[in-house]
C-alpha cells in the first residue's frame, strides 16, 4: 500500500535567489501522496515566503509552510523533523536542488534500512558544470547491509547531508536535536544519526544538485571564518557526543571527528588573514582539545603542525584551491 514516502525539510532563511529553482525541481503532481516538501521559513525578511506560498497555493498536496522565529539552520530542521510524515526524512537545502524523486520514492518504499544512501552532483555556480560523485564499485546497491561492514575510513566521505535519506521513526527514537543559532550543523546531523545507524542500503540514483562556488554559502572561506566560533561550538558538541558512541562506532565516530577537527585548524591557520587572531585561535583550541579529548588531540598533533608550518609560509584558502587544482590537472595526465 502506497503512502507518504518521503519527507524533504527546506530550510529557508532569506533564500529568495535560489529559493524557486529548488522547490521547483520538487513541483512533480506525480509525488502528490508520497512526497511532501516541508518549506521550513526561518523567520526570512525578504520574499522568501512569498515564494513559498506561491507553491502551498498551487500544490498544496505537495508543498507545506512552516513559519517560526529565526533560530538558525539546525532550528529550522528541528522543526522540520517535527511535522515530517514520511517514511524516510531528507534535507534539501534552498539553494541546491534534486533530480529523479520517482525511482528514490520506490527505491525507499521497499527499503528497511535506517540509512538509504544515494549519489550527488556537484554544480559549479559560475559554470554550470556538473561533477558527479558516485559510490564506490564495490559497493552493492538495493540491499540492506550492516552499517557497520560499511562504515570503514574509505566510506566516510559517502555519508553527509546530500546522500542521506533517514528513516524517520528511527531519526525521532534518537531524538536528535540540533544547536540553534548556529551554521555547520550538518555535520552534527549526519554524526548523531549515522554513528547509531544498524543498517544501511545504497542506491545507484543521483539526486542531490549541490551548488558550490557560492560566495554567500557558509562554507566559502571568508564565512568560514566569520563564523569560527560556531564551527568551535559544532565542533565542540560532536566531540562530546563521539564520547556516548559504542564499542562498535567508536573508530567511525573518532573518524569523523578528526576530520571535523582538521576543518577547523584550516579555517583558523589557513582561512584567516588575520595571522597573529588564527594562530591565537588554533593555540587556545588545541589546548582545549588537549583537555576534553586526548585522544583526539593526539590524532591531529602533526596536522596542527602541518597547517601552522603552512600558515607561517603564507599560505591561504587561495593558495590551497590552486594545489587542489594543480593535483587534479596531474592526475588527468596520468
Amino acid at each position: 500500500m502506497r503512502g507518504m514516502i518521503l519527507s524533504v525539510v527546506i530550510p529557508c532563511y532569506n533564500m529568495a535567489t535560489y529559493l524557486d529553482k529548488c522547490l521547483s525541481s520538487l513541483c512533480d503532481p506525480c509525488l502528490e501522496g508520497r512526497l511532501e516538501a516541508l518549506i521550513v521559513n526561518d523567520g526570512s525578511t525578504d520574499e522568501s515566503r512569498s515564494i513559498a506560498l506561491g507553491y502551498t497555493a498551487r500544490m498544496p498536496g505537495l508543498f507545506r509552510l512552516i513559519d517560526k522565529e529565526n533560530g538558525g539552520h539546525g532550528s529550522a530542521v528541528n522543526a522540520g523533523i517535527d511535522a515530517a510524515r514520511g517514511k524516510y526524512l531528507r534535507i534539501v537545502d534552498a539553494d541546491d536542488w534534486v533530480t529523479g524523486l520517482p525511482p528514490l520514492l520506490d527505491a525507499l518504499e521497499d527499503a528497511d534500512a535506517d540509512l538509504v544512501i544515494d549519489q550527488k552532483f556537484e554544480v559549479e555556480k559560475e559554470t554550470g558544470r556538473e561533477t558527479f560523485f558516485a559510490l564506490p564499485e564495490s559497493v552493492p546497491f538495493g540491499v540492506t547491509l550492516p552499517f557497520s561492514d560499511w562504515c570503514g575510513d574509505t566510506m566516510t566521505e559517502y555519508y553527509m547531508l546530500h546522500t542521506m535519506n533517514v528513516r524517520l521513526d528511527f531519526l525521532k527514537k534518537l531524538n536528535v536535536r540540533l544547536l540553534e543559532h548556529t551554521f555547520y550543523v550538518d555535520f552534527e546531523y549526519v554524526l548523531k544519526t549515522t554513528s547509531r545507524a544498524r543498517t544501511v542500503r545504497f542506491v545507484n540514483l543521483g539526486v542531490y544538485h549541490y551548488l558550490v562556488g557560492n560566495r554567500e554559502q557558509s562554507v566559502a572561506p571568508a564565512n568560514y571564518v566569520k563564523r569560527a566560533d560556531q564551527h568551535r561550538r559544532v565542533t565542540e558538541e560532536c566531540l562530546r557526543f563521539r564520547q556516548t558512541a559504542d564499542t562498535q562506532m567508536r573508530r567511525y565516530a573518532r573518524r569523523r571527528c578528526q576530520l571535523l577537527v582538521h576543518t577547523h585548524l584550516n579555517i583558523l591557520l589557513i582561512y584567516d588573514r588575520d595571522r597573529s587572531h588564527g594562530r591565537r585561535a588554533a593555540r587556545d583550541f588545541m589546548r582545549w582539545l588537549k583537555a576534553h579529548d586526548s585522544e583526539i588531540w593526539a590524532l591531529v598533533r602533526r596536522r596542527y603542525a602541518l597547517a601552522l608550518a603552512l600558515h607561517c609560509l603564507g599560505f591561504t584558502d587561495e593558495t590551497l584551491a590552486w594545489l587542489k587544482r594543480l593535483t587534479e590537472r596531474k592526475r588527468a595526465r596520468v
